[in-house]
């Protein structure tokens, strides 16, 4: 069960807020907190806790945030040889709403320096591995890379279309998972999606594009597939959030991990699901998961 993630690394610096500060409102924070972040590492951090053998690409700073964040995913079982140190640490500034809703800047530092050569350094891992996890928080042609190397060796490539952004139909092409949320479709698509038919339509134009699979995240309202084969609509079950700052980067690292288990689409993103309710329960964007949720074979 091997994944490689190629991604990003963040310090988080979050702050508890009565609601999402408004333009030109000066608000209190009731309390600040330091966590580790960024999608990539939270995406890997995810698979390595839930039993898969992670290989982490990506930047960190040449600071004490940097060297903290390695020891962390070194902690969660990531492999990092492939971290550079260059620049300055990623951070994340969130605001974190009593209703758990969040607002997030992004300082990318490190994260926007890594390099194709980067990835073809590393191309031998990408190759053998089972899962390719990408993100959008490093350049694109980091990211084309890493797809590149992939599709040529059949790997299974998901590629979370976040944040939101254009996306070359040469790059769609290779994904075998695309995960956006509903902003990030409509990005992707130009269509807005009010009903499940929206979202049909949306996901059909994204597999005559050469996609192979698109898993929607809906945030309380579950998660939308669709394939060649099938499609349907996953229910969220009911929590009670505290923070929802990792949940659709827990939902993409547990998905790896359940299709690398040989589970179906469906019951990938059941178990995805699972694990992204659970994380939604906890403060920060990597909390500990159980060993209990690990896939029975």
């Amino acid at each position: 069960m091997n994944i490689t993630v190629v991604g990003s690394t963040n310090m988080d610096l979050v702050y508890l807020v009565p609601h999402i500060v408004k333009a030109g409102e000066t608000l209190h924070s009731t309390k600040h907190e330091l966590f580790f972040g960024g999608k990539g590492a939270n995406q890997a951090v995810t698979a390595g806790q839930l039993g898969a053998d992670v290989f982490f690409i990506g930047n960190v700073g040449k600071d004490d945030y940097g060297e903290k964040i390695k020891r962390n995913l070194q902690e969660k079982g990531v492999k990092i040889s492939a971290v550079q140190e260059v620049g300055m640490t990623g951070q994340a500034i969130i605001q974190l709403a009593d209703s758990g809703e969040n607002s997030i800047v992004l300082f990318p530092g490190a994260n926007f320096l890594v390099t194709q050569e980067q990835i073809e350094a590393n191309k031998e891992r990408i190759e053998t591995s089972d899962v390719l996890l990408l993100q959008l928080e490093i350049p694109i042609p980091a990211v084309e890379a890493a797809a590149n190397i992939a599709a040529k060796k059949n790997v299974h490539i998901i590629l979370n279309p976040a944040p939101a952004q254009q996306i070359s139909d040469s790059l769609l092409s290779k994904v075998s998972i695309l995960t956006p949320n509903e902003t990030e479709l409509e990005v992707l698509t130009g269509v807005k999606t009010k009903t499940e038919e929206d979202l049909f339509q949306a996901c059909s134009l994204l597999l005559q594009k050469g996609v192979g699979a698109v898993v929607v995240t809906l945030g309380e309202k579950g998660s939308y597939y669709l394939n060649h084969n099938e499609r349907g609509h996953v229910q969220a079950n009911q929590v009670e959030v505290k923070d929802t700052t990792g949940a659709g980067d827990a939902f993409n690292g547990a998905l790896a991990v359940g299709l690398c288990n040989g589970l179906s689409l469906r019951n990938s993103i059941l178990y995805a699901s699972k694990v992204a309710e659970y994380v939604v329960t906890k403060m920060g964007a990597q909390p500990t998961i159980p060993s209990s949720f690990r896939v029975n074979k």
